[in-house]
């Protein structure tokens, strides 16, 4: 029995390279941890239509929201490690290690990170009644009238709540926090000035300014949007240093074989290659970049380290009434 189960172990690896070899030959499940319709549903099927036909067989989305995306990364980090499941995820994989302690994972134990899929900049965008033309006039605005101005957010704990909360950290300034059950109601109410202000994607929000609905403050990333050229950043209009992009990634089960982490993770350069992808990708506010599994699991780390960092500020504990109490979904 023994001997039998010698043979066994040494054979496995043989057996896990012979798997990898075929693979893929049945569809293979895309969780995404989010409602239908926001930007990670978004991003997830294009990509997964790139990957069905980079791979060959068909990448089914399924989406599967609740618990701020705890519940659907759950459900990922506990399929099987054979490659047929893995899962799209964004910044809240890292807020929730400090936002959700009662999660049934942990990112980095539970999880294999695939590659970076891209960057989602966002837009401060104010009403018509807030007197302020820009980031500068607007941090001045928030000094002199500490927690008057009302800002909302998709919920708390969401990336708009934390880049709010992070802004106001950096630039030393109190607003008040309105929280939504998703990013729509809250831009929606930005409009009807029942909030003054939010921070919301820019294909959710530029058409709005063009249009004259809502005025542009400034965009969130280091550089300027393709999408919105003509807005400057925060970090050029007051903010130096600023900088909060949305990233989007894939991953699978922890102990998926590294042969088919390799084989995702070429399919994925490969669909997100200047053309198509990319291209349809950017017409919505997106800047594709992706990396190696190695880098994309240090870059993971250190965002868990920044986030924590962020929510446990006094401007992030001050807004969330409770402290940390997540009442929207993943955005």
């Amino acid at each position: 029995m023994i001997g039998v189960a010698a043979m066994l172990c040494a054979a496995s690896p043989h057996l896990v390279a012979a798997q990898a070899a075929v693979y893929p030959h049945r569809p293979i499940r895309i969780i995404v941890p989010a409602p239908v319709g926001g930007t990670m549903d978004l991003v997830a099927r294009v990509v997964s239509a790139r990957l069905t036909e980079e791979l060959g067989v068909q990448l089914v989305v399924d989406n599967r929201g609740g618990g701020g995306g705890t519940l659907g990364t759950a459900l990922a980090a506990g399929a099987g490690a054979n490659g047929y499941t893995v899962v799209i995820n964004n910044i809240g994989l890292a807020a929730n290690e400090t936002l959700s302690p009662n999660r049934k994972y942990t990112a980095l134990k539970d999880l294999a990170p695939i590659s970076l899929i891209g960057f989602a900049p966002s837009v401060l965008v104010a009403n018509g009644q807030l007197p302020a033309r820009n980031v500068s006039e607007f941090l001045a605005l928030a000094r002199a009238q500490p927690r008057k101005i009302a800002y909302g957010s998709a919920g708390t704990g969401t990336p708009s709540h934390l880049a709010m909360a992070y802004l106001q950290g950096a630039a030393k300034i109190e607003l008040h926090h309105v929280p939504y059950k998703g990013a729509g109601p809250a831009l929606l109410d930005t409009i009807a000035g029942n909030v003054q202000c939010v921070l919301a994607p820019v294909p959710a929000v530029y058409g709005h300014v063009k249009a004259g609905r809502l005025r542009g403050l400034g965009v969130t990333a280091s550089k300027r949007s393709a999408s919105a050229p003509d807005l400057p950043t925060i970090a050029e209009s007051g903010m130096p240093g600023y900088e909060f992009s949305a990233w989007y990634g894939l991953l699978a089960p922890a102990g998926t074989p590294k042969a088919v982490i390799a084989r995702l993770h070429q399919a994925l350069v490969a669909s997100l290659r200047p053309g198509r992808a990319r291209e349809e990708l950017r017409g919505q506010g997106f800047d594709a970049e992706t990396s190696t599994p190695d880098s994309f699991r240090e870059f993971i780390r250190a965002e868990i380290v920044k986030w924590k960092h962020v929510i446990e500020s006094p401007a992030f504990l001050d807004s969330s009434a409770p402290a940390a109490r997540r009442t929207g979904g993943t955005e």
